[in-house]
C-alpha cells in the first residue's frame, strides 16, 4: 500500500514522531561510524538492549564521536502493526496491518518520493528526514535483526552512496597490500574463500558488504562489518582456526551461524588497494584451483553478477546510476576468472600463489 502525502503532511508526521521519541532520544545511547573512511554517522540507540548487536556486528566501523556527523540514525523498539502509523506519526488511514508494507511518499512535481517504509512481516518500520533517519524494530533478538541482513545495511547503503563510492555486495582479501576484489553472487564460494583466507594469514577486508571509492591512488576497499556468517559444513572444517571468533546467532532461516571476528583485527586492512577482479566459481570435478585470465564474456559476467547482487541484496533494481557507476569503477581492472575445487584450504593457497605472482 502506498500512501501519498504532501510537504506539510510530511512534516506534520515528523513533528509527531519527534514528539513522541524526545524523551527516549534524551536518555539514548550514542555511538559513531565511520563508514569505510567516506562518512561518519551518529547512532543514538534508545534501548540498552540494541547495544550488543552494534558493537558485535559493526565494532570495526566504531569510532570517535564528532561534533557534525554526516547522518544520523534514531533507534527504538515499539510494536510495528496496523495502529503503529497512528501512534508514531498520527496518520489516521484505514490500515489493518495486514498487507506487507505500506509505503509513505512524498508528492512532488515530479511525482513520488519514498520516505518511509512499514513492514509488518519483518515488523520493521525505516523513515528519513534529511539527513535524520528513524529505525524502529519490535524485538531486539539477534536472529530477528539477521532477518533484515546485515544491521542497518540499506541505510549505511545510501550514506555510502557519494559521486566516488558505494558500498557493494562482494568479497576482498589479499597480501601485501594488493587486494583482489571478488565479484559473485550467493552460493559461488567467495565468502569461504575469503574467511578460509583470513584464517590462513591473508589480509582481509570483508567476506559479504564492503566500501569501494575510486581516488586519484586508484580503486580502493574498505569494510563496514566485524562478523561473517558459516554453514555448519564450513563452521566444522575451520573450527580449529577459529579460536578468536565469538557465536552471536543463527540466521533466519537457521541454516548458518553467525559470528563476531573483530579478534582478528589485525588482519582488517582499510583503503585497501584494488589491484584485480576475482570472478569464482565452485567445479567439483577439480581436484586443484585453477586462475586463468577472464575472457571478455566472463568478464561480463563477473561485473554483471557484482551489480545483480548488490542491487537485489540493497532492494534498488532499476537503478540505473548504480549500474553506471559500478561498471565504471571496476571496467579498468584486469579480471580473473577462478574455479574452485572441493579442497577449501588447497583454493587459499592457489589465491596464495597468484597474488605472490602478480607482485
Amino acid at each position: 500500500m502506498v500512501l501519498s502525502l504532501n510537504k506539510e503532511q510530511k512534516q506534520n508526521c515528523f513533528s509527531h514522531l519527534r514528539g513522541l521519541l524526545d524523551a527516549r532520544i534524551a536518555g539514548a545511547q550514542e555511538y559513531f561510524l565511520n563508514v569505510g573512511g567516506v562518512k561518519t554517522v551518529r547512532v543514538l540507540s534508545c534501548d540498552p538492549e540494541a547495544a550488543p548487536m552494534i558493537r558485535h556486528q559493526l565494532a570495526w566501523s566504531l569510532t570517535s564521536p564528532v561534533s557534525k556527523p554526516d547522518a544520523t540514525l534514531v533507534l527504538w523498539r515499539d510494536t510495528v502493526d496496523g495502529e503503529f502509523h497512528k501512534r508514531s506519526l498520527g496518520l489516521d488511514i484505514d490500515d489493518d496491518g495486514s498487507g506487507e508494507n505500506l509505503i509513505l511518499a512524498l508528492r512532488e512535481d515530479g511525482g513520488l518520493r519514498t520516505f518511509g517504509e512499514f513492514s509488518y512481516e519483518n515488523k520493521t518500520a525505516f523513515l528519513t528526514d534529511g539527513d535524520t533517519s528513524y529505525y524502529c524494530v519490535e524485538s531486539f533478538e539477534a536472529e530477528e535483526w539477521i532477518k533484515e541482513g546485515h544491521l542497518f545495511v540499506h541505510w549505511l547503503y545510501k550514506v555510502a552512496d557519494t559521486p566516488a563510492s558505494h558500498l557493494v555486495h562482494g568479497a576482498c582479501i589479499g597480501m601485501g597490500g594488493s587486494g583482489v576484489l571478488m565479484c559473485a553472487r550467493g552460493q559461488r564460494g567467495k565468502s569461504t574463500l575469503a574467511v578460509t583466507a583470513m584464517l590462513r594469514g591473508f589480509e582481509y577486508v570483508s567476506d559479504d558488504y564492503l566500501i569501494l571509492e575510486n581516488s586519484d591512488e586508484g580503486l580502493t576497499a574498505s569494510p563496514i562489518y566485524s562478523i561473517i556468517t558459516l554453514s555448519p559444513r564450513m563452521y566444522a572444517a575451520l573450527y580449529d582456526d577459529l579460536d578468536r571468533a565469538r557465536f552471536i546467532c543463527n540466521n533466519a532461516r537457521k541454516d548458518k551461524y553467525v559470528f563476531d571476528i573483530s579478534g582478528y583485527a589485525d588482519a582488517l586492512r582499510r583503503n585497501y588497494p584494488i589491484k584485480a577482479c576475482i570472478f569464482p566459481e565452485i567445479d567439483t570435478s577439480l581436484s586443484e584451483a585453477v586462475i586463468e585470465p577472464c575472457t571478455a564474456a566472463q568478464k561480463g559476467r563477473a561485473i554483471t553478477h557484482l551489480i545483480h547482487s548488490t542491487v537485489m541484496q540493497m532492494q534498488v533494481q532499476g537503478d540505473a546510476s548504480t549500474v553506471r557507476k559500478l561498471i565504471g569503477m571496476l571496467q579498468g581492472l584486469p579480471f580473473y576468472s577462478m574455479r574452485l575445487c572441493p579442497d577449501i584450504f588447497g583454493n587459499v593457497e592457489t589465491m596464495r600463489k597468484f597474488l605472490l605472482s602478480c607482485k
